[in-house]
């Protein structure tokens, strides 16, 4: 079967190898029909004994084309990982539910120190916790957040659909990773980070990050980083001189001119969520490193539960809510001609979120709150969905010395609202955060944008500075500043795992002065 460069649904193999037990074989074959079901196009491919048999299996999984890998022993992670490697794909070592029984395919270079990595890896027991970190735990790449647990039913037992269901989800989720490993991108971003490192550095860099977790995994992968990733990134930049600030201290020294001596750092986070303040303000704080949080402040008011595009993100990815969202969003005519009824939410989630962001704030709001309506209860009850932080949250990331700043009040489009709805969002959000902590020094434009007619209300609204997400040509302006986004993804090497040469090119081609 030759792949259909037409078609948009991720393409998931899962090779499931002759050493699994019979209840595993039931369940992995089960997981493939939920995947098909949820809308991927999935080839369930068995690796047995024998050159041919591995002649073969190499053979149909070019032919296929896959998205994502997934594997299910030490002996097809082995023999997939080159192919996986070569076509820049995600690939994911399944030994859910029970694990390999016995493995005559075993090498002894997998449980020496270069084991075959893969990309993630999804569990059933603690147990196979202790073994993963037992093989894989040497690696420096390796990252426990890289494992899933699922726990594994009783032989008795059939998978619960609901878990099945909650397996491709993540399934779906890990192949957001594959255009960052394409190896054309990997060799280009390899051949810059020779250049860029040896000639170029900026004397400055602000990073903009979003969640940093403890499991890596989310709905859209751009915007999360692993904990032990962020720190690496972090020690990286400052082993190589860089000063960290907050956002406001670096702003305020761009603007002046008042530069002092070597390059500045600095970290700031989007949102608001909860593990800004569990899992990277410690981090940060063992380092030495000052950082920035930007609320949204009705989120911190407890006004709202969501923003509105972790709605829609959750609503389409959730398969128990994809349908009555898409139905939602059908009835709204800007969206109706662009969304297919055959194609799960979850493919169409980039084309929506794009479709939204243009629409005006008030059409964008009302169609978002019908969305509410039919399905929002169900998506806060969703385990996956992050969690945000409370006024109390908040002043104790102030006791850490953190700078508190806008994100605006519910996180709308500036450009794409009213001037009444502008001033609003936001003059109430900095006179909340006044109030509740005794600062608010600076904006981070919603998704990045603004105009001139944005910049000229922040000014107006008493703001210091304002931040975007992209790089600012010609001398620094207070009200545009630029900052860029980054996620586990930014670091990425040819075989998945973080380079810190590719992260530092990454950054410094993005970044001018």
């Amino acid at each position: 079967m030759s792949a259909d460069t037409t078609d948009n649904r991720p393409r998931l193999a899962i090779v499931i190898e002759g050493s699994r037990s019979h209840a595993d074989h039931r369940a992995l074959t089960a997981l493939a029909h939920t995947a098909t079901e949820r809308g991927c196009v999935v080839s369930v491919l068995h690796h047995g004994l024998g050159r041919l048999s591995r002649h073969r299996l190499r053979q149909k999984l070019r032919t296929f084309a896959p998205d994502l890998f997934v594997v299910s022993g030490a002996a097809s992670l082995a023999e997939v990982r080159p192919l996986a490697t070569l076509r820049g794909k995600p690939i994911v070592a399944c030994y859910w539910p029970h694990g390999v029984v016995h493995n005559p395919h075993a090498r002894a270079s997998h449980t020496s120190d270069s084991a075959v990595l893969p990309s993630h890896a999804i569990i059933g027991s603690d147990a196979q916790r202790q073994a993963i970190d037992a093989t894989f735990g040497r690696q420096r790449e390796w990252s426990s957040s890289r494992v899933h647990l699922f726990l594994a039913p009783s032989d008795e037992q059939s998978p619960d659909p609901q878990q099945l269901r909650a397996l491709c989800e993540l399934l779906t989720e890990l192949c957001g990773e594959r255009s960052h490993r394409s190896i054309g991108h990997g060799l280009l971003r390899a051949s810059a980070a020779r250049v860029l490192t040896a000639v170029t550095r900026p004397r400055s860099l602000s990073l903009a990050y979003h969640q940093v977790v403890t499991e890596l995994r989310g709905v859209d992968l751009n915007l999360v980083v692993s904990a032990s990733t962020f720190e690496r990134q972090i020690r990286l930049l400052l082993s190589r001189g860089y000063r960290p600030l907050t956002q406001a201290a670096q702003a305020q020294e761009l603007v002046s001119g008042r530069v002092s001596d070597g390059p500045s750092l600095a970290v700031s986070f989007d949102d608001g969520y909860l593990d800004t303040l569990t899992v990277a303000a410690p981090i940060l704080k063992s380092l030495g490193v000052p950082f920035t949080v930007y609320f949204i402040s009705d989120i911190l008011a407890n006004k709202i539960a969501l923003p509105w595009y972790e709605l829609v993100q959750h609503a389409l990815a959730a398969t128990d809510t994809s349908r009555q969202a898409l139905a939602v969003l059908q009835a709204d005519s800007s969206l109706a001609a662009t969304l297919s009824e055959r194609a799960p939410g979850f493919v169409q989630l980039p084309m929506v979120l794009t479709v939204l962001k243009r629409l005006p704030e008030a059409q964008r709001r009302q169609m978002c709150d019908r969305l509410w309506d039919e399905v929002g209860p169900r998506v806060l009850a969703r385990s996956e969905l992050p969690r945000y932080l409370d006024s109390d949250g908040a002043k104790q990331l102030l006791s850490l010395g953190a700078e508190l700043s806008s994100h605006t009040c519910q996180h709308p489009i500036l450009t794409r609202t009213t001037d009444e709805e502008l001033r609003h969002e936001l003059t109430a959000s900095r006179q909340f955060l006044l109030d509740l902590v005794g600062q608010c020094p600076g904006l981070a434009y919603p998704n990045g944008d603004s105009d001139d007619r944005v910049e000229s209300a922040a000014q107006a609204a008493g703001y210091e500075y304002a931040v975007r997400i992209a790089p600012c040509a010609g001398p620094p302006k207070p009200y545009r500043i630029g900052r860029q986004m980054i996620s586990e993804l930014s670091g990425l090497g040819i075989g998945g795992s973080f380079s810190e040469q590719v992260f530092l090119a990454k950054l410094f081609r993005g970044q001018g002065g």
